[in-house]
């Protein structure tokens, strides 16, 4: 691992607050977090990776969703890098640089969470926040070795979070056990019950989406979790997924930050510049159709799923990409591992990932989704399943 001042260095902003709690009891007090720039925190610049964007004015009041831990004594040592605006699967950020992966540091941390995930992974706080809309809590989490949760879209409020596609954005978190995952959990829900009778489903043709070796590697360690069922997930065909979330999300994208992207000297990054054009280009037409498609495809999940199904899938289709690769590479990997990344996503539901195996040497997740609040009963089985992806 590398120098663990270094790895602070990069993982966290230089405008963020001095540690802080708000009470010295509560059931997280004995734990400390780090927030991802897109959160406020009342009496510092939200940057969200944008230089402009760190020449604003101070946020008025603390996001609910980082108000909910402080609450419980957790101390916040600090706010993490994210890709520019949130528009990012790997960590990269022209402005303001590159956390280190510490698991893997010739590799990217994966995005936009990027911060998060490295100071999670390298010790530096007991947990970190993060926000996920096509994957940035699941697909870092993997990258890192760490465990990481998105939830149920719209069960934990994003006000005070820079939104970045609004039909999709939720709020996570990443632990490095799963005890302290579930006990931040229970800041936003409550007493988390033991869950009983859980109905563990494989998604067969999930696993032949990564590379060979790594699906390879994954299966065996899925199955070793004793489904009850192998499923087909991609009935309506994998692009049938691709060609739904695309204009959702890039619509999305588009209503919320088009606009601010093309004020005359706007400073964003070529790739960011990229994304926008991408986004404005997406016909309405295709918006409008891809509607009913969503309502669908979350109809035939939720069913399949029902209250007690959890269906597993690979969490990204390859190892992270090495720091030095081309933007080219990078949007290439982006569109495959969102593949996989786009079923919760689409059908808002919860995601955990959690760390299954190493393919040379380099961390591979392996994620568990279930229906539409399902988020106690993945944190209540995390440490079940965790212990026998390890046997």
């Amino acid at each position: 691992m590398k120098d663990i001042d270094h790895i602070r260095q990069q993982a966290f902003v230089d405008h963020g607050p001095a540690p802080f709690r708000m009470t010295q009891t509560g059931a997280l007090s004995d734990l400390s977090f780090a927030v991802k720039d897109l959160f406020d925190i009342a009496g510092t610049v939200t940057a969200c990776g944008n230089p402009d964007r760190l020449e604003g004015t101070p946020a008025v009041a603390t996001a609910p969703s980082v108000l909910a831990v402080l609450a419980q004594g957790a101390e916040c040592i600090g706010k993490t890098h994210t890709d520019e605006v949130a528009c990012g699967m790997f960590g990269t950020n022209e402005f303001f640089g590159t956390p280190v992966n510490p698991a893997a540091p010739d590799r990217v941390p994966g995005g936009s969470s990027s911060g998060s995930v490295s100071a999670v992974a390298a010790g530096l706080c007991d947990f970190a926040l993060g926000s996920d809309t096509g994957g940035s809590v699941r697909v870092p989490a993997s990258f890192c070795g760490v465990m990481g949760l998105r939830t149920t879209y719209g069960r934990i409020t994003t006000a005070g979070v820079m939104a970045m596609a609004p039909s999709f954005d939720t709020v996570g978190w990443f632990a490095r056990d799963a005890e302290v995952l579930k006990r931040v959990g229970t800041a936003y829900f409550g007493e988390i019950a033991e869950a009983t009778g859980t109905r563990l489903l494989l998604a067969r043709d999930a696993f032949d989406i990564p590379r060979a070796d790594i699906g390879a590697a994954l299966l065996p360690k899925a199955r070793a979790l004793g489904p009850e069922a192998e499923v087909t997930l991609y009935q309506q065909g994998i692009q049938h997924w691709l060609a739904t979330f695309r204009p959702l999300q890039l619509g999305d994208l588009w209503a919320t930050l088009g606009d601010w992207s093309e004020v005359p000297g706007r400073r964003v990054s070529e790739s960011i510049a990229e994304r926008m054009a991408l986004a404005k280009s997406i016909p309405a037409e295709a918006i409008a159709a891809a509607i009913p498609q969503r309502e669908a495809l979350t109809a035939y999940l939720t069913d399949l799923l029902g209250e007690d199904g959890v269906i597993m899938i690979p969490t990204a289709h390859d190892l992270p990409p090495v720091r030095q690769a081309p933007l080219e590479a990078l949007i290439e990997f982006r569109e495959k591992t969102l593949a996989l990344t786009c079923v919760a996503s689409l059908c808002r539901l919860p995601q955990l990932n959690l760390p299954a195996t190493t393919v040379e040497g380099v961390p591979v997740g392996l994620s568990f989704i279930a229906g539409p609040r399902g988020d106690e009963r993945l944190l209540s089985m995390a440490a079940h399943w965790a212990k026998g992806l390890a046997a």
